[in-house]
C-alpha cells in the first residue's frame, strides 16, 4: 500500500495538520532552524514571549497561531512559503527571495494531482531502481519519456503546483547528473548536478539541498576538486540534519571523503574525517532507514569502502584491511555497483602495498562486473590502476593476464 502523498512535500516532509494544511509545529520548527535563528532571537524579532515560541513550534501544535496578522509576521520573519501557513500569495507578497513561488497568478493556488505525483515518483523510483541493480542505459531510457512530460506540465504550471513539478524535476536532474557521470560526461554531469542545485535552494527544501549538494561533491572528487568537495560537503552538513536518515547519514559520508582527500599527513584533519564517517556508521546501524525519496543509499557497504580509501591514502595499511572486512561482510548481493567499488578498494589497498597478485585479481574480477553492467568510468578506474601496476611490475605474471583481459 502506497503511503499518501500531501501536496506540501514540495517544501518539507510535514505531517499533517488541519484544515489540509501541514502541522504548524512542524513548519515553525523546520523554518526557524533553517534561518539559524535562536528561539529567543526569534522572540525579540516578533515581540513574542519565548514561552509562546517554545508553543507554536511544538510538534503537537497543529493551527495555531489562530491569528491572521501573526500567521503573516512568522511568514515574514523566518520567510515561510504562505501557503503552508494557510496564506494566499496576495496576501503575502514576499518570501524567500522576495518574491511569490514561480509563476503564482495573485491569489491564485493550484496543486497537482497525489495520481500525477505518484506517478511521477514511480517513474523516479524505476530509474533509480535500473542505475543501482541493471545498466546506466536502461535507467536513462526509463526516465527520459516521464522526464520530457513533467518539464511540459511545469511549463505550463502555476503556483504550488509550479513548485511541486520543480521540485520534482529537481531529483531527476540528480538521476541524470549520475547518469551523465557514469557515461564519463563530467561537463553534462555538472550541468545537471547546478540545476538540481538552484532548484533546491529556491525552494528552500532541506533534503532536496542536502541531496544536491552531496551528488554535486561527489562530482567534484571524480574531477579532483577536492577543495570543492569539501566545501558542498561541509555546507550540506545543516541541511542533512534537518534531513531523513537515509539521505543525512549519506551526507556525513560525503564529509568523510572530501575531508579524507585534504588531510595528507595531518593527524587532526584524518581524526576530522575519521568523525564524520564514524557519524555515518552510528546512522546506518541504528537510524531508521525507511526509504526516504533521496534514492542514497546509506550502508554499512559503501561507508566502509569509502573510510577504507581514506585509511589508504593516509598509509594506514592494517586500519583499511579491517574496513573493507567491515565492508565485505555488509555487502547486499543484489547491489553489483557496490561489488565494484569495493573490488576497486581492495585493489587499491593491495598497490599501495605493492601486492601486485591481489591487486591485479581483484581488477579482474572488477573489470567482469563493469563489463557485464556497463560501467566505463569503473573500467577506466580499472584501467588507471592497471598502468600502475604495469609500471611497478611489468613482467609480472598477473599483470600480463589482466592486460589479455582488458584487450579482449
Amino acid at each position: 500500500m502506497s503511503k499518501p502523498y500531501y501536496w506540501w512535500y514540495v517544501y518539507g516532509q510535514f505531517g499533517p495538520g488541519e484544515h489540509n494544511l501541514p502541522c504548524l509545529g512542524e513548519v515553525v520548527a523546520y523554518y526557524l532552524a533553517f534561518s539559524g535563528l535562536s528561539k529567543e532571537e526569534l522572540a525579540r524579532d516578533l515581540n513574542w514571549t519565548e514561552r509562546y515560541i517554545e508553543m507554536i513550534k511544538s510538534s503537537r501544535n497543529k493551527d495555531m497561531p489562530k491569528l491572521l496578522p501573526r500567521r503573516i509576521l512568522l511568514a515574514k520573519v523566518l520567510h515561510i512559503p504562505p501557503i503552508l501557513l494557510g496564506l494566499s500569495s496576495i496576501t503575502l507578497a514576499e518570501w524567500s527571495d522576495g518574491t511569490p513561488s514561480a509563476g503564482t497568478a495573485p491569489g491564485v493556488e493550484t496543486i497537482a494531482s497525489t495520481e500525477t505525483m505518484q506517478f511521477y515518483e514511480k517513474m523516479l523510483a524505476v530509474g533509480w531502481e535500473l542505475y543501482y541493480t541493471s545498466s546506466v542505459q536502461k535507467a536513462a531510457e526509463s526516465v527520459d519519456m516521464s522526464f520530457r512530460m513533467l518539464s511540459t506540465e511545469f511549463a505550463y504550471a502555476m503556483g504550488v503546483k509550479k513548485d511541486q513539478f520543480d521540485a520534482m524535476r529537481c531529483r531527476f536532474y540528480q538521476l541524470f547528473s549520475l547518469i551523465e557521470r557514469d557515461r564519463m560526461n563530467n561537463e553534462k554531469s555538472l550541468e545537471y548536478e547546478n540545476e538540481a542545485v538552484v532548484i533546491a535552494f529556491r525552494l528552500k527544501n532541506a533534503e532536496l539541498i542536502a541531496s544536491a549538494l552531496l551528488r554535486r561533491a561527489r562530482i567534484y572528487i571524480r574531477l579532483k576538486e577536492y577543495a570543492l568537495a569539501l566545501k558542498d560537503g561541509e555546507t550540506l552538513l545543516p541541511y542533512a540534519d534537518l534531513s531523513r536518515d537515509p539521505l543525512k547519514g549519506k551526507c556525513y559520508q560525503m564529509a568523510g571523503e572530501a575531508q579524507g582527500y585534504l588531510a595528507g599527513n595531518d593527524l587532526a584533519l584524518q581524526e576530522k574525517s575519521l568523525a564524520y564517517f564514524n557519524k555515518a556508521a552510528q546512522i546506518a546501524r541504528k537510524g531508521n532507514l525507511e526509504p526516504d525519496g533521496s534514492f542514497v543509499k546509506t550502508d554499512l557497504t559503501s561507508i566502509y569502502i569509502e573510510k577504507a580509501e581514506a585509511l589508504t591514502s593516509w598509509k594506514r595499511y592494517d586500519e583499511a584491511h579491517n574496513a573493507l572486512a567491515i565492508a565485505r561482510k555488509n555487502l547486499s548481493p543484489e547491489l553489483t555497483r557496490w561489488e565494484v567499488n569495493l573490488l576497486l578498494a581492495e585493489a587499491s589497498t593491495y598497490l599501495a602495498q605493492d601486492d601486485i597478485e591481489s591487486c591485479c585479481h581483484s581488477l579482474s574480477e572488477a573489470l567482469g562486473i563493469a563489463r557485464a553492467i556497463s560501467l566505463p568510468s569503473k573500467e577506466e578506474r580499472v584501467y588507471g590502476l592497471y598502468e600502475r601496476c604495469k609500471t611497478n611490475a611489468p613482467g609480472h605474471d598477473a599483470v600480463s593476464r589482466l592486460e589479455k583481459q582488458l584487450v579482449s
